[in-house]
């Protein structure tokens, strides 16, 4: 036997992830780790998958050769008033879909699938490697409740009971998803996520002018979605005593009708500001100057930027949330995440102490101790078991 071939691995992944979402963390995952994986295994070939058009840029390497496939995915789930219409007939559009594009993808002999958003090849003969980021939509079912939701929870579950190993990124995740799904056959890893090395402590003479961000500022990062639970956050600094003195910064995209009415209401529409299209480097000199991250999450799967701010020397306030624990340790200023008063007490407790050098030195280690290239590793590690696995039940 040629070790040479038994050792090649080849992966196909579909990139559904860079057509949905131009600014999601998912996608910025595997920009981060299929190159990384590429670097540390040469004998790792990928054919990255699209079938329509993109909204976040591809990873790029050498070993990473992309395949446009033709739009089948936009024909067979239309929007608006047809796509409701079509709904009883989404698992026959569904399987129509995936019979058509297996012409295209193959039948998968000595590969391995792996989607970026939790779908599942038709008639796929080799291996297929999941990593699973949350289980939110299983849980706030409520928020969660158009009729399409209810096909992606039961896409995602077929994705994940098909899987040959399954990766989360997060103890929370892997132990909510038995939770859900009851004790999976599979074996199990967990893979940390980690920061961008753009995020870091910068010194007092090396920051730019911040045109009209007046500081001192709290910062908010991010969704504001429903269980990202920033209606509290308004509720607590509108009771807050320091927010004549510290303005809140919020980044992500423009406010909502609603939110412009909401901020009118608790009278902090001129203490509030709000910036979309901030890069990372900006996003960086940010986090450097603010008084905090404030991360009031109902749940999250992981929380990378919990990491960027620690690396960045900036104190957190957070939501006293699974996720955020593992990530965060003790170094966070914590606040039950129903409970405004809380929070206030948590703003306080920070403006305090946030800023003293042995806890952000620590802050700093804990975010170093993640690393997307023991990311990377660890999810070759899985597709290596998952090839192995699939080469001993060819054998049996």
């Amino acid at each position: 036997m040629n070790l040479r071939a038994v050792l090649k691995m080849h992966v196909v992944v579909d990139g559904i992830i860079f057509q949905k979402d131009p600014h999601g963390g998912i996608a910025r995952v595997y920009r981060e780790l299929l190159p990384r994986m590429c670097e540390q295994s040469p004998d790792l070939s990928i054919t990255l998958i699209t079938d329509g058009p993109l909204r976040a840029a591809l990873p790029q390497h050498p070993q990473i050769q992309k395949k446009a496939l033709p739009p089948i995915r936009r024909t067979l789930r239309p929007k608006g008033a047809l796509r409701l219409a079509l709904y009883p007939f989404r698992r026959v559009a569904g399987r129509l879909w995936n019979v058509v594009r297996q012409g295209w993808v193959g039948s998968g002999d000595g590969a391995i699938w792996h989607s970026t958003f939790y779908t599942t090849p038709a008639r796929w003969r080799g291996a297929q490697v999941v990593l699973v980021h949350d289980m939110i939509q299983e849980r706030f079912t409520q928020f969660f409740n158009d009729p399409m939701d209810e096909v992606g929870r039961d896409q995602k579950r077929r994705c994940i009971q098909s899987a040959t190993v399954i990766a989360c990124n997060s103890e929370t995740t892997r132990q909510e998803m038995e939770n859900y799904y009851g004790k999976l056959k599979q074996p199990q890893h967990v893979i940390y996520l980690a920061h961008s090395e753009t995020f870091r402590r910068l010194s007092a003479d090396s920051f730019s002018t911040l045109d009209q961000i007046h500081e001192p500022f709290l910062l908010y990062v991010g969704s504001r979605v429903h269980y990202k639970n920033f209606a509290l956050l308004l509720q607590a600094y509108a009771g807050w005593e320091q927010r004549e003195r510290v303005r809140l910064l919020v980044i992500g995209k423009p406010w909502q009708p609603e939110e412009h009415r909401r901020l009118e209401d608790l009278r902090i529409a001129g203490r509030v500001q709000q910036i979309e299209n901030v890069d990372d480097e900006l996003l960086c000199q940010l986090y450097n100057r603010a008084v905090a991250l404030v991360y009031p999450s109902l749940a999250e799967g992981f929380g990378i930027p919990l990491l960027e701010a620690m690396a960045c020397g900036c104190p957190l306030v957070a939501s006293r949330i699974p996720s955020t624990l593992e990530v965060a340790g003790d170094l966070a200023f914590y606040f039950e995440p129903d409970d405004a008063t809380q929070l206030c007490a948590a703003l306080d407790a920070c403006l305090a102490q946030g800023k003293d050098p042995a806890r952000l030195a620590a802050a700093e280690r804990r975010a170093a101790q993640f690393s997307w290239e023991r990311s990377a590793g660890a999810m070759l590690a899985v597709y290596q078991e998952a090839q192995a696995l699939q080469q001993r039940v060819i054998l049996l």
